[in-house]
């Protein structure tokens, strides 16, 4: 069986290809550490549900917990493609702790779950192994060995002794043709540990944290990749991102596009301001809100929402036409950058809660600037958003959706969130 993908598109795209004999490292400081694993888990997961085999090795962490929390698997489908894996045999599970632990915690499912003494050798033993079990029944599928803080070892036996262990969990992988990830906790080390860590391997992505007028923004970034061709310049800087249950999603840091935002802007003698060749008007929300609202009061609701929504679909429309002549991504990419768009030039914030453009529904949700300033309503007000939402997904897909806003700032909810579905033909 070959398993090609890890699942997460941003580090499928990056990787060019989940290939056999793969060495990877998530490197991240203390605050992003939790989501370095966290990510590490989805792909576990991913690889399960595709067949492959897992041997999973977290520090003082009990099965139980494990699979509530750190996991990341909250979803009854996700869970029961972690109970059919370890039922199976392709799933193992080491539970590292002090030795005087060893003999005392005991699970269900103990044949796949283990405790070992925290001791490089033994655990170097432990993952061989789980290995050859599970090769035993499934001598062709691939294994992930997933070590969630190979820090600790350096912290406990010198990073000498880890070095060592790391690099024969790596030389086994590549020679098993099998995956290692390893969680990488930057700040538990010297530059020159954490430097010897990350040359161990072939692919290194790395988590910080950016402080944004006063508050942090998590990024990722690519450290290093097989994949050094045309795509490169273009994964070598900071996504911002998001984790959801079952996916993570990667965003161009705000700042950024704002810089390039600004660099594009021109102030034309006659009057004009111009950014990405599209002419603007700066004008504030308030008066922009007293148009709209006038425009409702003299149409009426209902032909107020058909035009209004008609208009935002062009402007969505628009958005998509223009980011598509800047560069060439994936389609998800560019609704991600659609959204993006939005946030720089005014709109508000728009996240992806669910779904994406292959999926038959979508759900958003966002800052509305426009509803901020609105004021109190006994209904949702972001018709124009709902529009352009519509028009950027019916452009990039060339199908038709529907979006309705289902919660809305100005009825009190927080924050808006709006429902994309696609239109069956029948």
């Amino acid at each position: 069986m070959k398993i090609r993908n890890t699942g997460i598109e941003f580090v499928d795209q990056s990787l060019g290809a989940l290939y056999d004999g793969l060495p990877m490292i998530f490197s991240a400081d203390s605050t992003t550490a939790n989501d370095a694993q966290k990510l590490g888990s989805l792909i576990a997961l991913n690889i399960l549900e595709k067949g492959g085999g897992c041997v999973l090795i977290y520090e003082n962490l009990p099965f139980s917990l494990a699979v509530n929390e750190t996991l990341y698997f909250h979803s009854p489908e996700n869970k029961l493609t972690l109970e059919k894996a370890m039922n199976e045999g392709r799933l193992h599970y080491l539970n590292i702790v002090i030795e005087d632990a060893v003999s005392t915690l005991h699970f269900n499912h103990s044949e796949f779950i283990n405790t070992v003494a925290n001791d490089p050798d033994r655990i170097m033993y432990e993952i061989l192994n789980a290995k050859n079990q599970i090769r035993k029944n499934f001598s062709d599928i691939p294994i992930l060995i997933l070590q969630t803080n190979i820090s600790s070892l350096a912290v406990d036996f010198g990073s000498k002794a880890a070095l060592n262990t790391i690099r024969k969990v790596i030389l086994n992988v590549k020679s098993g043709r099998d995956f290692f990830l390893g969680i990488l906790n930057r700040e538990m080390q010297e530059p020159n540990v954490t430097n010897s860590f990350t040359h161990l391997a072939d692919y290194v992505l790395e988590f910080g944290i950016d402080i944004l007028g006063g508050k942090k923004q998590p990024y990722v970034s690519v450290n290093r990749t097989p994949l050094l061709k045309d795509i490169g310049r273009k994964l070598y800087k900071k996504f911002a991102y998001e984790l959801s249950e079952d996916n993570f999603y990667t965003i161009p840091s705000l700042p950024t596009s704002f810089e390039e935002l600004k660099e594009s802007i021109s102030y034309l003698e006659r009057g004009e301001i111009t950014a990405h060749d599209t002419n603007y008007i700066i004008t504030g929300m308030r008066d922009f809100v007293h148009l709209l609202k006038e425009v409702e009061k003299k149409l009426g609701k209902s032909e107020y929402t058909k035009t209004i929504k008609t208009v935002g679909r062009s402007i969505g429309s628009h958005i998509a036409k223009a980011l598509s002549s800047q560069f060439q991504p994936t389609t998800e990419e560019l609704f991600k950058a659609a959204l993006n768009h939005l946030s720089i030039t005014g709109w508000g914030k728009f996240n992806i809660l669910e779904g994406n453009t292959n999926s038959k529904r979508i759900r958003v949700e966002g800052f509305s600037v426009f509803a901020a300033n609105y004021g109190e309503s006994d209904h949702p007000v972001c018709v124009l958003e709902e529009g352009i939402l519509q028009g950027i997904l019916e452009e990039l897909t060339s199908l038709n959706w529907t979006c309705i806003e289902k919660e809305c700032i100005a009825k009190g909810d927080k924050p808006c969130k709006f429902e994309l579905e696609l239109v069956e033909n029948h």
